[in-house]
């Protein structure tokens, strides 16, 4: 039944038309769909280039909503994947979600272009981190930048160079991708988790601060913080800092792993296993991929064979933690451990060449002499 004699009106009109008619009606909206979709592209394209644990879910939804208007933007659909990468190494969403969603826009993005070079950096972070097919990833990675600049494909470059302990390699190019994208923080917090990896703690809170003085600050940066300060001084001296990184981002569960160890080294046992508690039987928990939170707080519990364990979830999740297992300075009380030793042998691939990018190489030379800090911070 119709409701108002208008669209009985507009049916009745509608069967007059002719078929010509109807079809030109029909391209037009597609055409239009069509346009409205790229130009959403556009927009996430941009805000892509800024990109941070704030607006990266405005920046997908920009790209679900150009793909609902044009099923066959094969950019909006890598986009959406880089997106969703971005997504789970930052902990903005859980892993477990975001590799599949980033998966299927990857299936899609090669059937509408064969030649899209963009798809290439995606794809190689998908190696990385869920298939563990750390040559494949390597060559991604190297293929996008033998063509131009990338930021996330140095970032890439930089954490399978984590992921095989070349430490120096993975500072260089850590370092080139911040300089790529300065307005990136979540790059100069990845650059400060190399650096922590390497052991320089007093240089990672120094940067730290540079960030935050530069308008930068984010779950990362603090965590990476946190993982530094209880390197450097007495754990008990840090606890409120620490409570406080806690609580600015309660939905970061290495904020809140981390937190855990400090109660557990400082004797409050009780608080500590409240905070795994929390980790393993949250609300918010059982969805999250946080092997690596739970080793730490049995870490310092004095559950070494726990931690483990929950370093090999880590490892199964597929998180950016997963990659310094080799080289975590937390870590090292499990060097001689044969389940450990065990772990770590199926991160990264021993390389005995290496091939420099240009990149790496202007990299290599602006850390040297010295310069590191001091150079555009």
């Amino acid at each position: 039944m119709f409701a108002f004699e208008e669209e009985i009106d507009h049916w009745l009109a509608s069967l007059a038309e002719e078929p010509e008619a109807v079809q030109m009606r029909a391209e037009g909206a597609l055409a239009s769909g069509r346009r409205r979709s790229y130009e959403l592209t556009a927009v996430a394209n941009g805000m892509w280039e800024t990109r941070s644990e704030r607006n990266i879910q405005i920046i997908a939804d920009l790209y679900r909503k150009a793909i609902d208007d044009d099923s066959q933007n094969a950019a909006a659909f890598t986009g959406l994947a880089n997106a969703m990468v971005f997504c789970a190494l930052n902990d903005v969403v859980d892993g477990a979600l975001a590799y599949p969603s980033a998966a299927e826009a990857l299936r899609r993005s090669p059937q509408l272009d064969s030649q899209h070079l963009d798809a290439r950096c995606p794809g190689a972070w998908m190696d990385l981190l869920c298939h563990r097919n750390w040559r494949q990833a390597r060559a991604g990675f190297k293929e996008v930048l033998s063509k131009r600049p990338s930021s996330f494909a140095l970032a890439g470059l930089a954490a399978v160079h984590i992921a095989e302990d070349r430490m120096q390699e993975a500072l260089e190019c850590a370092w080139e991708a911040w300089r790529l994208s300065p307005l990136v923080h979540s790059l100069g917090a990845f650059f400060c988790w190399a650096v922590y990896l390497s052991g320089d703690f007093d240089q990672v809170l120094d940067l730290v601060a540079q960030i935050r003085s530069g308008g930068g600050d984010g779950a990362l940066v603090t965590t990476v913080e946190a993982l530094a300060l209880i390197q450097v001084s007495k754990v008990p001296e840090n606890i409120c800092r620490l409570e406080k990184a806690s609580a600015d981002f309660p939905q970061n569960h290495t904020l809140q792993g981390i937190l855990g160890y400090a109660h557990g080294i400082s004797g409050e046992k009780n608080k500590a296993r409240s905070q795994y508690e929390r980790l393993v039987h949250g609300s918010e928990s059982n969805s999250k991929s946080n092997g690596y939170a739970r080793a730490i707080v049995c870490m310092g519990l004095g559950k070494n064979q726990e931690a483990i364990s929950s370093l090999e979830s880590a490892y199964a999740e597929g998180t950016l933690w997963s990659l310094g297992l080799r080289s975590d300075p937390m870590l090292r009380v499990f060097a001689g451990d044969p389940r450990f030793h065990r772990l770590v042998g199926k991160i990264g691939v021993a390389t005995h060449c290496r091939v420099e990018s240009s990149f790496e190489g202007q990299a290599a030379h602006r850390l040297s002499e010295g310069t590191l800090l001091a150079e555009n911070l």
